[in-house]
């Protein structure tokens, strides 16, 4: 099935069958194709999992008797990351250009598989730390807030980050409102470049960003400086948090 995206690109819509000890490890692609698509397919591809958060680059290849496209190992990859044992099927969105998205169902419930925050990733903290007053929640960022200028899109969340805390805390509120999840590690980005850094989740549900210390220095962010953080989303799916990009206004 062939839908259009919000941007005006057809999204291609699939999905596969994961059957143990029957299933082989090249992934059939029987949607996918030049034509479908419009355009020369890439021999590389990103291809990231909504349920888990995790990201594989994969090769395309043809089976060498008909036009068909694999992703070569798409199984023996997939099955292994995303630690599945039973039967599943997998629902993909294609991009038509380099980019796969795809959820798991659960076979016995037809249920498609989420991720937890709490089940993430939980630091056992001191009751005093769970309770550490952190005024970021009163700054979420709002539309119409001078910030908006600096933002790549202006419909993104943000949220302004304390940089006398050792960790960053991301506003509960934020989380809320919008239906933020994240991966275990999340990608951040400055001017420079990109790094990967943990999302952590203490047991009273606070979800903090860990190692922003490095962004500050190396942008050499002094006194009356001010930074904040803009989540880009999956496009397609509400919420799902990709990346982190760290803005900084000199004072």
């Amino acid at each position: 099935m062939t839908t259009q995206g919000s941007n005006g690109d057809l999204i291609q819509k699939f999905f596969r069958v994961y059957i143990p000890n029957f299933t082989e490890d090249n992934m059939n692609l029987p949607f996918v194709s030049d034509t479908t698509s419009g355009m020369h397919l890439p021999q590389k591809v990103t291809v990231k999992s909504v349920s888990s958060g995790n990201i594989w680059r994969m090769e395309m290849t043809t089976n060498g008797e008909s036009d068909a496209l694999f992703l070569q190992d798409g199984w023996k990859k997939i099955v292994k990351d995303e630690n599945i044992t039973e039967p599943v099927f997998l629902v993909f969105e294609f991009d038509g250009s380099r980019l796969f998205h795809f959820c798991v169902y659960e076979h016995s419930t037809m249920c498609k598989r989420t991720r937890s925050l709490i089940e993430k990733e939980v630091i056992e903290v001191e009751s005093e730390e769970e309770t550490e007053d952190v005024n970021v929640e009163s700054e979420k960022n709002t539309k119409g807030s001078p910030v908006d200028e600096y933002l790549d899109d202006e419909l993104n969340s943000s949220f302004p980050v304390d940089m006398t805390q050792s960790r960053t805390r991301i506003p509960s509120l934020l989380i809320k409102d919008y239906k933020l999840t994240f991966p275990n590690l999340v990608t951040v980005r400055d001017k420079i470049g990109k790094l990967k850094r943990k999302i952590l989740v203490w047991k009273n549900g606070s979800v903090y960003l860990s190692g922003l210390s490095s962004f500050i220095r190396r942008n050499h962010v002094k006194q009356g400086d001010k930074m904040f953080c803009e989540l880009k989303m999956v496009d397609g799916y509400i919420g799902l948090v990709h990346e982190i990009k760290v803005h900084i206004i000199k004072g």
